[in-house]
């Protein structure tokens, strides 16, 4: 019972199955909205057609990547590689094993292309051939009689390490999507964060991992400071300090990478200390705003019950009467802030650092202006899997084709002519390059200037 089983899973036809059944329900997946990959669009639709995707809901439909059926198919499937994979290891011993019953007559061995009869020179014999092709990295089995000889003998085991390397890239890619994790976070100078999942931006919608929880990081950011040469941004120079109190440096091109994690830079804003105080002087709120403004583009943020546009200038000038920047260095920064109550404007004005805006009697002060940068978060626990899957595979394509096995069985014979040496050889790949190395291999050992088939 139990060898059926396993001649089952390892059957051909059961491979074509799964790989069958994992297509129809990659196609499902791509069909209905996924819950955890599309949130947006699975909202929408299930406000438009609540009964619908309720109904596909219980079936497993909307979550089929994550489901039991489809965990169930892909465990079946790596067992069916794997199975495949182990009745191969027999196969593979048997063609790198070496063993006298490979010693065959040259003339008389099929599967054996290249056949040629070399005249030995006087003072040559058999055991001298031999040696030769020992030097030459050849393991030789017998004597003059009749030998086998055989270079890059472990060749084969390059074909079991690139369905290893197949699996393990499988292995890696499934075990990276299952894992995966993606988010933003928007984090201010003098901010920590310490893997809050709340801390992450609401839209675009958080990817929270099928397998497993959200990444474990803790860090400070020191100093934020972007590099701008007259209208271009150049870069962004961003200090962040772990937990163990490490310094790590952010840039555009250089994500902060804590172990299957990484933040990486993808935008940057200005982060206002404000602080509205009443009347009377007393303090009503105070908050660190991170407002996206650095694109000319106005920004809104509400304080103390008082709703706020923000206009950025980072090299303030007036011209014509005109608010406007002169370029994008950070020479002159000032903020243009209109304050509103209940829809009805109260006040605007132009205030710098450290500068105070007053209206309805109330007063804005902005203490200090500092700066926010917003990471794209992914982990993907699955990669160095994936690598080292790749690593192996190319291990084993250089290995497979540059260092391919080559055979010869042999024997040396008293002809009419004087002694001859009586050669077949064959390789697993290059036919053509091949019998010519063999006569350039047996020109050398000989001493005799030879000619292939090919240069004929």
């Amino acid at each position: 019972m139990f060898k059926k089983i396993i001649k089952l899973l390892s059957s051909l036809k059961f491979t074509i199955f799964l790989i069958a059944v994992l297509g129809v329900i990659f196609a499902i997946g791509l069909w209905i909205p996924q819950a955890r990959l599309v949130k947006d669009i699975y909202l929408q639709w299930y406000r438009n057609s609540p009964q619908l995707v309720e109904w596909l809901d219980f079936f497993g439909l909307t979550t089929i990547y994550t489901g039991p059926i489809t965990v169930t198919i892909w465990i079946l499937f790596f067992i069916n590689l794997a199975l495949v994979l182990w009745q191969r290891i027999p196969v593979v011993k048997h063609r790198i094993a070496l063993s006298d019953d490979k010693i065959t007559d040259p003339e008389k061995s099929p599967g054996y292309p290249f056949k040629r009869t070399f005249l030995l020179p006087q003072g040559m014999d058999g055991a001298a051939v031999l040696t030769q092709l020992g030097k030459r990295r050849y393991r030789v089995l017998g004597g003059p009689s009749g030998f086998y000889a055989v270079q890059n003998r472990l060749a084969p085991v390059a074909f079991m390490l690139f369905h290893v390397s197949f699996y393990l890239v499988l292995l890696g890619g499934l075990f990276s999507v299952y894992t995966e994790f993606i988010a933003y976070l928007d984090i201010a100078q003098g901010e920590s964060f310490h893997g809050e999942v709340s801390r992450y931006n609401v839209k675009p919608a958080i990817k929270m991992p099928a397998i497993g929880s959200a990444p474990e990081a803790s860090f400070t950011v020191k100093s934020i400071v972007p590099e701008v040469s007259g209208n271009t941004a150049t870069g962004v120079n961003v200090e962040l300090v772990d937990a163990d109190r490490q310094s790590h440096l952010v840039h555009i091109n250089t994500p902060y990478v804590t172990g299957p994690t990484s933040f990486v830079f993808k935008h940057l804003g200005m982060a206002p200390h404000f602080v509205l105080k009443d009347p009377s002087g007393k303090e009503v709120e105070n908050a660190l705003v991170k407002l996206d403004v650095l694109r000319m583009v106005p920004d809104k943020f509400d304080l103390g019950g008082y709703n706020f546009t923000a206009t950025f200038y980072p090299d303030f000038v007036m011209v014509d009467g005109k608010r406007a920047s002169r370029s994008r260095e950070f020479k002159n920064p000032m903020f243009f802030l209109v304050a509103e109550k209940n829809g009805q404007k109260v006040g605007e004005a132009l205030v710098p650092k450290d500068g105070v805006f007053q209206f309805a009697g109330n007063r804005l002060e902005m203490p200090e202006l500092r700066y926010w940068v917003r990471f794209y978060v992914i982990t993907q626990r699955g990669l160095p899997i994936l690598y080292l899957g790749f690593a192996i595979a190319c291990v084993a394509v250089i290995w497979r084709m540059v260092f391919y096995k080559r055979e010869l069985v042999g024997k040396v014979a008293e002809t009419p002519e004087g002694r001859a040496l009586v050669i077949a050889g064959r390789s697993e790949y290059y036919k053509s390059l091949a019998e010519d190395e063999f006569v350039k291999l047996f020109s050398k050992i000989t001493g005799v200037k030879l000619e292939s088939d090919n240069e004929n």
